[in-house]
């Protein structure tokens, strides 16, 4: 009884066995009958000569034992036996005896045929029936072996299932199950009962071994080594290698249908086995149910796969169609998923694409177990395999990196044994790989190259439309920034406005990690950071923010007047980094050109994933020409504006002229008008001054009538004078200082009075001016005066003179600590009739900007931060014609 294992079951098959004695206990008893007989033929043949019948016992046994031929055999022995002793002991009447004894001899022959015939009848039912057992054991196996390939509990465990049924079936030692691949003629082993330390996978068929499997695969039929000698290095299989003995037969049975090739299976024995005709009948009968098996699984796999293929493709073509919604990257991580998916044995899908600008792979997605797969690797095409593949365009598949000659003489050598790589191919250009990996040699079909293709043209699809999508875009933005700083341009003419909107659109639009601009300070050649996106932008600027001439990347572009783009602001020489923006990787500025000078940069600043492409450089060399056009637009203005304003100080100057004019006519007319009638009264005061009869308080008030005439004939002689055309001999040097001081003795009394305290700081070396004493005297009285009277509870009067010789003039400032000009007042303080004392005329200092303005300078007033006001005069050294 021998006892089968598979799966933890055991299964029991006993054979039926005639004899259960052993032969030579079976030749004992009939050897025993036969001395039984003989011993007692004494006392039968006292019965008569019938009793040598009984002879039959013992021969119809020994036919029974060992069948027909031994029947017939004993039956002539038993006979002449009988006839022997029938001579010994019949005497001479032995010959009458025999005549007599002649039938029951008969009977033994006879039931020595039967008995043998019998046994040779029950021992061919007997075969039959073993052989029945032994088939219907055969095919239990069979069938169980069919079903646990199937439909297994684990669809991973159907080839250990497999070959554990193929050891019992032949009633083996250990086995190993091989896949056969046709295109390189190698053999993998995938399957085995023996227990190893490291997976079956790894393992490789010897010389002896492939030469065996492929023997058998070429022939059809199954093949077989008996008996070999132990050891013999020519036959010492890999596999077997690792066995603590080295098999002595082995039989190697091909699993071939439809002139598909599977594999095989590989059955060895420890001890020498000789292999029947039964035994390569059924292994023969087993290679072809179980390759049709394999078959239908397969095909079922490629059903099903075809199917899962048919689907992902499905999915992936639906995320085509979203990739608005969901982004490349979604879309490029499920082709990569997809591939590990679909493809068994994959342990890592990598997709990597081609940045054009640094001509380098970069991984963009990658499926497997989290941090085995190293993103930092990236590659160049033409280098390793992903470069071969982008430079040729063709699929690399690799079934074993350790025979492989690209990865033999590596620095640091691969951690995966298979490999394909397939190209992303856009526009007959590669764009990138994709590729799968696995820890198993020959891991990977022709198919999965297919399918990985295909995966790749439906990455270069995605890529496509995502390209065409992002291009789009890419076009509504430049479209839509163009379109409001056009906008802003015809609406705006503030440029710090316009600037500001500019940077906010651009960031927002865009995705830009800082925009800025700088515009060149015209006095020091320095970039000053005038507007800038977010909360920095604004900081930088109220900080006054400054770069030095020729600094950094902006510096370089100022002064080259030429755009700069780089995505590795690292790799440049000339890069500054700026602690503020310490994550910066690419850089874009472009000049800001007005009629061919430089008057500032628009600089972009990115951080990574982002990148600056040469389409952003053009789009940003558009945008800062319209912002140059908006800048020029704004100056214009700006000088219009200007001009309108000078042009209506001019008018009013003119107008003021023309008042003053009016009224210097109206009062010299005055003037000659009342000096005629002045005169005769004076003269008859001095008549009236030589009465005798007059009394002395007459005489007195009449004095004091003469001398207020004689005031009034002064006045009018001086009004005369001011408002009459000056003419170039009345201009005589004159000490700036001496003017001063005669005005200050003059008004020394007034201001005591009213408490106020003088200072005077006289410039020593302030030199002359051409100019008419009395009109320059009047001009300074009259600012005395003004500033006395606004200071009416005391203060400070502050007179100061100073040389301004790199400007040819002298300066005469006048400062008061009174309450100061009213703001409404200021702008038009030297206008006729304007004033902001309640008993004042407004025209003193109406007619001391026309004598200074005569004099070639310039009187201005303003009001003193801290209270009061100061007047400046400015007379130019040398008279201007």
């Amino acid at each position: 009884m021998r006892q089968l294992g598979s799966g933890g079951a055991t299964y029991q098959f006993k054979k039926h066995d005639l004899y259960p004695r052993p032969v030579w206990g079976r030749l004992a008893i009939v050897l025993g009958l036969t001395i039984l007989y003989a011993a007692s033929f004494v006392l039968l043949i006292n019965v008569g000569p019938i009793g040598a019948a009984l002879v039959a016992i013992p021969v119809a046994v020994a036919g029974w034992y060992f069948g027909m031929r031994a029947g017939l055999i004993a039956s002539v022995l038993g006979a002449a036996l009988s006839g022997l002793l029938l001579a010994g002991f019949g005497g001479r009447d032995s010959l009458a005896w025999a005549a007599m004894a002649l039938p029951g001899i008969l009977t033994a022959v006879i039931a020595g045929y039967l008995g043998g015939r019998l046994h040779d009848e029950l021992a061919e039912r007997t075969r039959i029936l073993d052989e029945l057992q032994s088939r219907d054991r055969y095919l239990t196996l069979v069938t169980m072996t069919l079903r646990d390939i199937l439909t297994p509990k684990n669809i991973d465990d159907r080839y250990d299932y497999l070959i554990t049924h193929l050891v019992n079936l032949f009633v083996a030692d250990y086995a190993f199950l091989v896949r056969w691949d046709a295109v390189q003629e190698q053999a993998t082993p995938i399957a085995s009962t023996m227990p190893l330390e490291k997976p079956v996978a790894s393992l490789s068929l010897g010389r002896a071994e492939l030469e065996m499997t492929a023997a058998a695969l070429r022939a059809g039929h199954v093949q077989f080594l008996e008996d070999l000698p132990e050891p013999r290095a020519e036959i010492h299989p890999t596999l077997f290698g690792y066995l603590a003995h080295s098999p002595r037969s082995v039989l190697c049975i091909p699993l071939i249908t439809k002139k598909q090739k599977w594999g095989a299976a590989i059955i060895a024995y420890a001890a020498p086995h000789h292999f029947s005709a039964k035994e390569m009948n059924e292994a023969e009968f087993a290679a072809d149910h179980f390759a049709l098996a394999l078959w239908t699984i397969q095909q079922e796999s490629e059903i099903q796969k075809q199917i899962k293929v048919a689907n992902t493709l499905a999915n992936i073509e639906r995320a085509l169609g979203e990739t608005e919604k969901i982004g490349i990257q979604t879309v490029l991580q499920l082709i990569a998923d997809s591939a590990m998916e679909l493809i068994p044995g994959t342990r890592n899908a990598v997709l990597h694409l081609l940045e054009s600008d640094r001509q380098i792979l970069v991984p963009r997605a990658v499926a497997g177990p989290p941090g085995e797969f190293r993103a930092q690797l990236n590659m160049h095409p033409g280098e390793g395999v992903a470069g071969e593949v982008v430079a040729t365009g063709r699929v690399v598949a690799i079934s074993d990196t350790a025979t492989e000659p690209r990865f033999l003489n590596l620095a640091r050598p691969v951690d995966f044994r298979s490999l394909i790589v397939a190209p992303i191919q856009r526009n007959e250009r590669c764009v990138g790989t994709i590729s799968i990996q696995s820890d198993q040699p020959n891991a990977f079909l022709p198919d999965d190259s297919q399918l990985l293709d295909a995966l790749g043209i439906e990455a270069a699809i995605a890529i496509e439309n995502a390209t065409l999508l992002e291009a789009t875009r890419q076009d509504l933005r430049e479209i839509n920034a163009l379109y409001h700083i056009s906008r802003q341009l015809a609406a705006s003419l503030d440029p710090d406005r316009l600037m500001q909107d500019m940077v906010d659109l651009l960031k927002q639009d865009f995705g830009y990690y800082h925009v800025q601009i700088y515009v060149v300070d015209p006095e020091s050649g320095d970039l000053l950071a005038r507007r800038g996106s977010g909360e920095i932008g604004d900081r930088l600027f109220e900080r006054g923010y400054r770069l030095p001439a020729g600094a950094g990347i902006v510096g370089h572009v100022a002064e080259t007047e030429q755009p700069f783009i780089t995505n590795d602001v690292d790799q440049v020489v000339f890069f500054v980094r700026n602690t503020i923006f310490p994550e910066t990787q690419s850089e874009l500025t472009v000049p800001i050109k007005i009629e061919e000078e430089v008057v500032g940069v628009l600089d972009i600043l990115q951080v990574l994933p982002g990148r600056l492409t040469q389409r952003d450089m053009r789009l940003m060399t558009t945008v800062a020409d319209q912002l140059a056009v908006a800048l020029q637009q704004a100056r214009l203005y700006t000088e219009l504006q200007t001009s309108l304003t000078q042009e209506k100080a001019v008018r009013s100057q003119l107008i003021q002229s023309e008042r003053l004019a009016v009224v210097g006519r109206l009062l010299a007319s005055v003037s000659h008008e009342l000096n005629n009638p002045l005169q005769a009264i004076q003269n008859a005061l001095f008549l009236l001054k030589d009465e005798q009869t007059l009394s002395s308080q007459g005489r007195q008030d009449l004095d004091i009538v003469l001398s207020e005439t004689e005031r009034m004939s002064i006045l009018l002689e001086r009004l005369q004078t001011v408002y009459r055309p000056t003419r170039t001999e009345d201009f005589q040097d004159i000490e700036l200082n001496h003017i001063v001081e005669s005005v200050i003795a003059l008004t020394t009394t007034h201001m005591r009075h009213n408490k106020i305290n003088l200072e005077f700081f006289p410039d020593p070396d302030l030199p002359p001016v051409p100019a008419i004493s009395d009109q320059i005297r009047q001009v300074v009285l009259n600012l005395f005066v003004n500033a006395v009277e606004a200071m009416q509870s005391g203060g400070k009067l502050s007179i100061q003179t100073r040389s301004v010789p790199e400007e040819g003039l002298i300066l005469l400032s006048i400062s008061d600590t009174g309450p100061g000009i009213d703001p409404r007042v200021l702008p038009r303080i030297f206008e006729p009739f304007i004033t902001n004392k309640e008993t004042g005329t407004g025209l003193g200092l109406a007619i001391s900007q026309d004598i200074i303005r005569q004099h070639g300078g310039i009187i201005s007033a303003e009001n003193n931060p801290k209270g009061g006001a100061t007047f400046k005069v400015w007379l130019p050294v040398r008279r201007k014609n």
